[in-house]
């Protein structure tokens, strides 16, 4: 309808007219250029409302999953330290009897990290991270999620090392189980010493081979706690950006 108007007032000479309509058609496609930009920008603000929302959620509960998971780890620590300066004097070494037995079992352990930040991470990969306008936020997603990384990095690497060594410190101590019914899948720390034997405790301790092995452990186990704390100090920072762009 514009356009034959249009085509008529270009055939009558009717400049104003032509000028006229011209006009309408530029402010009705500014408008429309504009009303779509408006919703576009609505879209965005809710799309990085509720990223906003899922990372805060998930940081939260990583921060207190990663809590529990240097608490489990400290013990393994405190063990495998124990286990390591038990194995120098024979005589009470041999002396130690169920405790023994459990610090050799459990020189495994070595629960890997169960937790992430799935949401970060998919921000990060998929570039929907510019949704999110703060720069503060950015750079410490980047920076937390590198560290979680590293920290999975790091378990993928020792756990090699203490599995070995509880492969090496079983065979030498010749750990048997007492019979099947023995086996009992149980919580992580809850070996029970009845389910096994030393059959040749004497080639254990005050083995320098196994010593040596089990201080190497010992203090990986002490590295790999460290390293937890700092990610846990980064997760602390981390909220706390978090909470601080919430609250503005």
């Amino acid at each position: 309808m514009i356009l034959r108007r249009l085509t008529k007032h270009v055939k009558d000479q009717n400049w104003f007219a032509v000028a006229l309509d011209f006009l309408i058609v530029v402010v009705g496609v500014f408008i429309g250029i504009q009303v779509a930009n408006w919703n576009d920008a609505r879209a965005d603000r809710g799309q990085a409302a509720d990223l906003m929302t899922r990372i805060v959620s998930e940081a939260t509960t990583a921060r207190s999953e990663m809590s529990r998971y240097i608490e489990v780890h400290q013990g393994i620590s405190d063990d495998a330290a124990r286990f390591a300066l038990a194995l120098r004097d024979k005589d009470s070494c041999m002396a130690m009897g169920n405790e023994l037995t459990i610090l050799i079992i459990s020189i495994a352990d070595f629960p890997p990290p169960r937790f992430s930040l799935a949401n970060a991470e998919q921000a990060l990969n998929t570039g929907s991270l510019s949704l999110i306008r703060s720069t503060s936020i950015r750079a410490n997603i980047q920076t937390v999620t590198d560290e979680m990384g590293f920290v999975d990095r790091q378990w993928q690497r020792y756990i090699r090392v203490k599995q070995d060594a509880n492969r090496e410190a079983q065979r030498v101590a010749g750990v048997s189980l007492t019979g099947r019914s023995e086996i009992v899948v149980v919580p992580m720390g809850g070996y029970d010493p009845g389910s096994y034997e030393l059959l040749t405790p004497g080639k254990i301790c005050g083995n320098t081979e196994i010593i040596g092995l089990a201080a190497n452990v010992a203090v990986l186990q002490a590295i790999y706690v460290d390293y937890l704390a700092q990610v846990e100090r980064a997760l602390d920072d981390y909220l706390a950006t978090l909470s601080e762009e919430a609250s503005t």
